[in-house]
């Protein structure tokens, strides 16, 4: 666990934005970053007819379990990620089944081989039925200023529902961040809970799709 983390819930200086737009994590002149979209554009990226989780249609898909479960692509992400939330000190990471899963676990992974520990945990979709029965499994400290996760962010939805399934842990949620944002209104959505996304990619940086 790391004693230098942020206690305080005030909304982040930077969290007005231009509508519709996240915060880039990381320069895309970075090595780390061009070999992630090509990993990514390898094994993620889809074409055809989808149907989002946000109930919205499409012709292409980031299927970023294909990348988030490669060895490689683990390592970038929670490599990105750790640099990102040493330099806003935040430790602790969390976010929604399904897709947050591997991200918060290669986050505490890369973590302590980078001596800045993290607390991970994700929020399941509906309360276990049996055991614990609760919705956050992993580990949650009280008062901790928590980094949200997704691996795709559309309307943000995802994101948000995983922000209300830690009520009453006295938790705090400050800043978001995605693996990818479709800027489809993630951002705009989030600033309006006084919540910054941030995004190693956009969908404008595929101007193939």
């Amino acid at each position: 666990m790391n004693s230098n983390r942020s206690t305080d819930p005030t909304v982040p200086s930077n969290v007005a934005q231009k509508p519709g737009a996240s915060a880039d994590v990381l320069d895309r002149s970075d090595a780390k970053w061009v070999r992630l979209r090509d990993i990514i554009r390898a094994h993620s990226l889809k074409r055809g007819e989808f149907l989002l989780a946000s109930g919205r249609t499409s012709t292409y898909l980031f299927q970023l379990r294909q990348t988030t479960m490669l060895p490689e692509g683990a390592a970038l992400i929670g490599e990105i990620i750790v640099d990102y939330m040493k330099k806003n000190n935040i430790a602790c990471i969390g976010g929604l089944e399904l897709g947050a899963v591997p991200i918060v676990s290669a986050v505490a992974a890369i973590s302590h081989l980078k001596a800045w520990p993290v607390d991970a945990f994700f929020v399941r979709k509906a309360a276990k039925e049996h055991g614990a029965r609760e919705r956050v499994d992993g580990y949650l400290r009280n008062e901790a200023e928590v980094l949200m996760i997704d691996d795709v962010a559309t309307t943000g939805g995802s994101i948000l529902k995983a922000i209300e399934g830690i009520e009453g842990h006295g938790s705090y949620v400050r800043r978001a961040l995605a693996v990818v944002d479709r800027e489809e209104g993630a951002a705009e959505n989030l600033a309006a809970q006084n919540i910054q996304l941030a995004a190693i990619f956009k969908r404008s940086d595929f101007p193939e799709i």
